[in-house]
């Protein structure tokens, strides 16, 4: 005869209805937390939105960018106006700047000065991340479920498991604090900290000589501006003095007193000087696009710039200078804490050999059918012995050993480096130096013998190819002055980058010692009578 089902007990039946309830609960808790997984993506940066690309790449269609004169003299500077072409976009933005306008602007502006600091806080997380262990861990754990009456209820927590009582079907909950706290690894959390602490000082240092970079980047690209708009002005000068010589000649060619060969002779030497002229316009405004850039400006915004009329002195002797940098450079630092880095991760992995003693503890609540409910508490101290991990530990060792050797061959690279940068930096001073003194007197020569030819010439002893001659020569004289006088004060820019120092007062006279002012340019060329 078919079996009965006995019914249920009041007991059971409330017992499977709150068991139904709390799944019934627990669902849509977790379909809502499945939903909030699937976010959509994060919002683009306004930097990096298209307005902000096209405000940072573009610039107003009417904007000057090449304005006829953008070097003053320094005594104009102050009493120069406000550029009142200067567009709104701009919002106000100044366009002139002496050389530590230059550098300060470029300190503030500069984008691989912003990825720097950031470096720099990214490394102060990672020191917190390393200094975390020191402290204890307090989690809040929870877990539900539902068993039949041949399981034991829950899974264990970190101080034990909950316990059954009666028959049937098991439901539980249970919610405690715990807390696990290490107290001693042999050397494996302090080196782990210790060697963030050096990572954040080399970040740090990674700064200052970042700082240092960027200041000898616009000091290089400052004077660059200065030697391409002493270039153009030679070539303009250079075209004017061709077309009054073709002019002449021609003029001459028409009385019968030049010959044709003459005349073929001046059109040559105009034609090759509108040629340097229109490769020096193109270096001008290169030199200014560059200067933008390292200032963190856009590289078609408006710029003017100051000359600099001194020559500041020799700083001292190399030995004294190499002592110098020796003392300052930030690299010398930065190679004592990779090195300390280095030991630190060795003594980290020498503690993964070894015990790690660790406390935990834990009190919370249980409550539900068929289990032991009520508070609960525990406390223990545990010791965790690595035996065996496949070779890992002593893979990580012999790593380290490696991290410290390659950081001591930095550290002697970064020293050979420094004397080596400092040798050629002076040298290329003296150089310069001496490249200045043999310019001089060829410039003061080519315009003499320019004076004579072109008198020569007035009483009819020269021929325009004379003249023509003595125009090239005095016009490659004042490039080659130009030149070694701009390379000179780069040098002594690349000699302060080289020691730490800063490129402005290195370029600028020391006040107990005077410096040599440089004449003006020898008979300046706008002063020469043409033909």
């Amino acid at each position: 005869m078919p079996r009965i089902a006995s019914p249920q007990t009041p007991t059971a039946a409330r017992g499977a209805r709150r068991t139904a309830r709390r799944v019934c609960a627990l669902i849509p808790v977790l379909l809502i937390a499945g939903c909030a997984s699937l976010r959509p993506d994060l919002p683009v940066p306004p930097e990096l939105s298209q307005a902000g690309v096209s405000a940072r790449v573009l610039i107003p269609p009417d904007l000057n960018v090449n304005p006829a004169e953008t070097v003053v003299k320094p005594e104009a500077q102050s009493q120069a106006p406000a550029n009142p072409l200067l567009p709104p976009e701009l919002g106000g933005a100044p366009t002139r700047f002496a050389l530590s306008d230059a550098i300060a602007f470029a300190l503030q502006n500069s984008p691989r000065l912003r990825s720097a600091r950031a470096e720099i806080q990214r490394a102060k997380g990672q020191e917190r991340v390393a200094f975390a262990p020191f402290l204890p861990q307090i989690d809040l754990l929870g877990q539900y479920g539902v068993v039949s009456s041949t399981l034991a209820p829950g899974i264990p927590g970190n101080e034990g498991f909950l316990l059954p009582n009666g028959t049937g079907t098991r439901d539980y909950a249970q919610t405690e604090v715990g807390l696990e706290w290490t107290l001693y690894d042999f050397g494996r959390t302090c080196g782990h900290y210790l060697q963030s602490v050096a990572r954040e000082r080399i970040t740090e240092l990674q700064l200052v000589r970042a700082n240092q970079t960027v200041e000898f980047d616009v000091a290089n690209a400052y004077l660059e501006v200065l030697l391409a708009r002493a270039s153009r002005r030679v070539q303009e000068d250079a075209v004017r003095r061709a077309e009054a010589i073709l002019e002449d000649t021609v003029a001459r060619r028409k009385q019968g007193v030049a010959l044709k060969d003459d005349v073929l002779r001046a059109e040559v030497q105009l034609s090759e000087s509108r040629e340097a002229l229109v490769l020096a316009r193109e270096g001008e405004l290169n030199a200014v696009a560059r200067l933008n850039n390292v200032m963190g400006r856009n590289a078609g915004w408006p710029l003017e710039v100051v000359d600099m009329e001194s020559q500041p002195p020799i700083p001292g002797r190399l030995a004294d200078l190499l002592d110098i940098a020796a003392g300052l450079r930030p690299e010398v630092a930065l190679a004592r804490q990779a090195v300390m880095a280095a030991q630190e991760g060795r003594e980290a992995a020498k503690g993964e050999f070894l015990p790690r003693i660790f406390a935990r503890a834990a009190a919370g609540h249980t409550d539900g059918e068929n289990v032991i409910t009520g508070w609960q508490e525990g406390v223990g101290l545990h010791i965790d012995v690595p035996l065996y991990a496949g070779g890992r530990h002593r893979g990580e060792l012999r790593s380290a050993d490696a991290d410290i050797e390659a950081a001591l061959a930095d550290a002697q690279t970064i020293l050979d480096a420094i004397s080596l940068q400092v040798n050629l930096a002076y040298r290329a001073i003296m150089a310069n130096q001496e490249r200045v003194g043999l310019a001089r007197p060829a410039v003061e020569q080519s315009a003499e013998a320019l004076r004579i030819v072109r008198q020569r010439y007035r009483a009819g002893t020269a021929t325009p190819t004379d003249v023509i001659e003595a125009e090239t020569a005095a016009t490659r004289a004042e490039q080659r002055y130009v030149s070694a006088r701009i390379e000179y004060l780069s040098a002594l820019a690349r000699l302060a980058y080289v020691m730490s120092d800063d490129p402005e007062r290195r370029l600028s006279p020391l006040p107990d010692r005077p410096s040599e002012e440089l004449p003006p340019m020898p008979p300046s060329i706008p002063a020469r009578p043409t033909p």
